[in-house]
């Protein structure tokens, strides 16, 4: 796919209006927009084109969404390497056709060896843990997998071997992260050409150790990466560096199973995972907000329960980490407590929310958060894809290797990066040996009536976790269709240093709220929050609010709706035909 093609198709926004009362119907209306597709055979949406058309290949060739998953997820770890890959962590929700969930626990694992030092540091191999995404979509293709492996790697091992187009934002997270390539033998012959010089926009990125990897994992279903070549070139790699990941380590890693947890949600089931998940949050956050009418008020008073339902949901992160009691995680009693001390302002604004329809010019690329710099240094890189099939599976992956190229170090002649774990980038979670770090990442599936309704999750740390409640309440509540709850203007509540614990404790009256010129708040909304009492950040930036992707369900035409969040460089798309007995 040319530049000026993902550039064309990244630059258009298109024209939202929904009335807040409105029942809850999809509207059906394929526009030619690449972040927005419609289906009866399947979807696929992703952070990266190159991605999505990997999964929507396997889907046509007569694949189930497992595989299509598979097959996103290593192309994933090729194109948007900045994000995740294969030396990283992921989380993995399924559901089969027959209505059973699913989830995997791809988290990477602080290693046997690992000591604490009395200074933490920022990146490097002693922040490196054993990783898990191989083991945990190695579990995945054994279990649900329906097509040969190296059929389903094909696409990735082709990108890393005879290279890919470089799209705006991984090349300007490329140049924040010059400096750090510079530093580690394996990282300038990866990603620099010459060792030396960056890839810009439009150039193409040949990774061919990276292919060499890929293919051992296709040829041994992932045994190589854990316990052959590639395992002992890791192990070799981190004794050399002072890193703690050793054959052992690798030998013994393990994807288990995740809990699950379902709450019912005004007749739908919202169903994700609690911790190490970030799900927890979500399921307390909804059932906080069960407790308002959201179709009766409007968006400037909607914007403020969601922010306190967030800030008393986040806060809980402090004093139930590890959320062992899934009917502590899911008390309607605890919800109702908590909506009790919500605020609900008297605001007065229109009834109708419009965004206007505006052909933006290439600037956005210059006023998008790319890198995450807008929340503060390593705050949101992570990827998120789903996929569905015609028989109805679908599946929702987050993938992440932390902050910015995670850890900073590639083995020489493995060519992928690893997740950052231990350190300063989680030093408020569990990095005792053995431990998997506590997350905000949640893959979530929504159900009604036994039927699929929306699969979704979102990039972006903490933000995560507002990105998808705001999207679930703006459909089943305020009636928007997928693509207007995806495409509306968020907002994510701020924290402050609490003086009796010196941690930081979330804010329902203060929240930052989206100002993009095309689709934000407007000036009024904002005046109107202050006049009742709440403080404002205003941010002006495309995607500081997370990036979600979904994919949607309508029964009643049996369509698959897919839409990738519009202030990103992804897409949605679905096979034109299948070979499903119905």
């Amino acid at each position: 796919m040319k530049l000026r093609f993902i550039l064309i198709a990244f630059l258009t926004v298109s024209f939202i209006s929904c009335k807040k009362t409105q029942t809850a119907t999809p509207t059906i209306v394929d526009d030619g927009d690449p972040q927005f597709a419609t289906s009866s055979s399947g979807m696929v949406a992703a952070a990266q084109p190159l991605a999505t058309d990997a999964g929507l290949e396997i889907l046509e060739a007569g694949g189930n969404a497992a595989d299509a998953a598979l097959a996103t997820a290593f192309v994933l770890a090729v194109v948007e390497p900045t994000m995740n890959g294969i030396g990283g962590r992921n989380l993995i929700l399924l559901r089969t056709p027959k209505g059973d969930f699913q989830g995997y626990n791809g988290m990477t694992e602080v290693p046997i060896s690992y000591s604490a030092p009395e200074t933490p540091v920022r990146d490097g191999h002693k922040t490196i843990a054993t990783p898990g995404v191989v083991a945990s979509l190695m579990r995945l293709y054994k279990e649900h997998g329906s097509m040969p492996l190296k059929q389903i790697m094909a696409a990735s091992i082709k990108h890393a071997s005879e290279g890919f187009e470089v799209l705006p934002g991984e090349a300007i997270r490329h140049e924040i992260a010059y400096e750090n390539m510079l530093k580690d033998p394996g990282f300038r012959r990866q990603m620099l050409k010459n060792d030396s010089i960056l890839h810009k926009a439009g150039d193409i990125l040949k990774q061919p150790d990276l292919a060499k990897t890929l293919q051992r994992i296709a040829d041994t279903k992932g045994d190589d990466f854990y316990n052959g070549e590639t395992a002992k070139l890791i192990a070799a790699d981190m004794e050399a560096n002072g890193g703690y990941v050793s054959l052992e380590d690798l030998k013994n890693y393990e994807s288990p199973d995740m809990r699950y947890v379902t709450t019912n949600y005004r007749g739908y089931q919202i169903h994700t995972m609690p911790a190490p998940s970030g799900g927890g949050l979500l399921v307390k956050t909804m059932n906080i907000l069960e407790h308002f009418d959201l179709s009766q008020v409007n968006d400037a008073q909607w914007a403020t329960i969601m922010n306190q339902a967030l800030a008393l949901s986040i806060n809980t992160m402090q004093t139930n980490y590890k959320e062992k009691d899934l009917e502590l995680v899911q008390s309607k009693t605890w919800a109702k407590e908590q909506a009790a001390s919500i605020v609900v302002p008297e605001i007065k604004t229109a009834d109708i929310l419009t965004y206007d329809k505006t052909m933006l010019s290439e600037s956005i690329v210059d006023n998008t958060d790319w890198s995450g710099d807008t929340w503060g240094a390593d705050s949101h890189h992570t990827t998120h894809f789903v996929t569905a099939d015609c028989r109805g599976m679908v599946v929702s992956i987050t993938q992440t290797v932390g902050p910015l190229f995670g850890s900073k170090v590639i083995t020489p002649g493995l060519g992928f990066v690893y997740a950052t774990t231990m350190g300063t980038y989680l030093s408020d979670s569990d990095q005792a040996t053995g431990s998997r770090p506590r997350t905000t990442i949640a893959p979530t599936i929504v159900t009604k009536d036994g039927e699929v309704v929306m699969v979704l999750g979102a990039a972006g740390g903490l933000r995560i976790l507002s990105g998808i409640a705001q999207t679930i309440s703006r459909h089943i509540d305020r009636g928007l269709d997928i693509k207007e709850a995806v495409k509306a203007p968020r907002i994510h509540p701020e924290w402050q240093i609490s003086e009796e614990t010196g941690k930081r404790k979330f804010n329902g009256m203060t929240f930052s709220a989206e100002f993009t010129p095309t689709n934000g708040w407007k000036s009024s909304d904002s005046l109107a929050w202050q006049k009742h009492g709440f403080q404002i950040k205003s941010i002006n930036r495309y995607g500081a609010f997370a990036r979600v992707h979904v994919v949607s369900y309508d029964p009643a035409t049996n369509t698959w709706i897919g839409v990738a969040d519009p202030d990103w460089e992804g897409s949605a798309k679905g096979p034109e035909a299948s070979d499903c007995e119905f």
